[in-house]
């Protein structure tokens, strides 16, 4: 994935100290007027030399790597977008804890 994915994005003490100190630059001096807020701190965190790491178990996700529910290791889970479809993923996540 060449960009953070809107459903979770999980920043670092050190990264949001960056951010605070630096942001002003991606404001500045990138055309972030269209961007989405993923998109932009994708750009922003790599602009002013915040590194990745792709941690791609701490989502559960259905729209693209899948959603186990069953999964007690899996810290969120996406996207399940009315309550009864929500209420069960959770319910079969906590049954494992």
């Amino acid at each position: 994935f060449p960009m953070m994915y809107g459903a979770v994005e999980i920043f670092s003490q050190v990264a949001m100290v960056s951010y605070a100190m630096s942001s002003w630059k991606c404001g500045s001096q990138l055309p972030w007027g269209n961007w989405g807020e993923d998109y932009y701190m994708t750009h922003c965190m790599d602009f002013i030399g915040v590194g990745r790491i792709g941690d791609f178990g701490v989502l559960g996700d259905n729209m693209c790597t899948g959603a186990n529910c069953h999964d007690a290791w899996t810290g969120s889970f996406h996207p399940f977008k009315n309550v009864g479809v929500w209420m069960e993923c959770w319910g079969q996540a906590t049954v494992a804890i």
